[in-house]
């Protein structure tokens, strides 16, 4: 069933925005009644939909009563990314919201190469819509809250306080995610942290610890930063679906 983003579902007629009428009628090629499930990813609710008859520029739709979303599962799991150059973070959150992550948080580290200065709120505006864009490809209910971006210190005061299982991946760490994570229970809180381009400084590394960060290899290979958090996240994935 086709999935459209519409904000404030309630039961009833409503008049559909520009947009979203061109993406029913102009993308997907829904005509007058052809049904679609309307998602708000915000307040995690869905309702059965059709489109009405309207004019080349206006259209209206029937809502059903609205009900929870049936799939927007709390995984509690966060990823802490650090900035990539380019498109990596857009990357990073198109993939991570099709992986079920409860949270991302962007940070700066030492060695990133975007800085979160350069970040403005038309820049998050468009993750947030990525993330959007992305809970409808893979029928998820709702999507990430997307935190920051700002500096690595103030992300590690964040987890000073809260509790969680805590791994930040290192290529070559003495303890495997593998068995990491055998003991962790699918819902309950985790944390993964990964380094930009030029991994995580020392000093960094030492301060995550601090706050309880684990290091963790993850395989073999070295991944690239946009890949890293990614892999890992399937492989939490499968825990959930067993």
């Amino acid at each position: 069933m086709v999935r459209v983003p519409l904000s404030d579902l309630c039961e009833g007629e409503r008049e559909l925005d520009p947009k979203t009428l061109h993406y029913l009628r102009d993308v997907l090629r829904l005509r007058a009644g052809d049904p679609f499930v309307a998602f708000d990813a915000q307040a995690g609710l869905e309702a059965e939909a059709a489109l009405g008859a309207g004019s080349e520029s206006s259209a209206r739709c029937v809502l059903g009563a609205p009900r929870t979303a049936q799939r927007s599962e709390n995984t509690g799991i966060v990823l802490v990314q650090a900035l990539g150059k380019g498109d990596k973070t857009e990357q990073v959150v198109r993939a991570a919201t099709a992986l079920g992550v409860a949270e991302l948080h962007l940070v700066e580290t030492a060695r990133s190469v975007a800085r979160a200065g350069e970040r403005s709120a038309s820049k998050h505006a468009r993750l947030e819509s990525i993330a959007l864009d992305a809970a409808r490809q893979s029928l998820r209910g709702d999507v990430p809250v997307i935190v920051g971006p700002h500096g690595f210190e103030r992300e590690l005061e964040l987890w000073s306080e809260r509790d969680a299982l805590k791994l930040c991946l290192m290529p070559g760490a003495t303890q495997s995610f593998a068995s990491l994570i055998r003991a962790w229970t699918p819902g309950s809180p985790l944390s993964l942290l990964v380094g930009p381009e030029g991994g995580l400084s020392d000093d960094e590394v030492a301060r995550a610890a601090e706050v309880g960060f684990v290091a963790a290899r993850f395989g073999q290979l070295v991944l690239r930063t946009e890949i890293a958090g990614i892999a890992a996240l399937g492989a939490l994935l499968s825990h959930w679906d067993p």
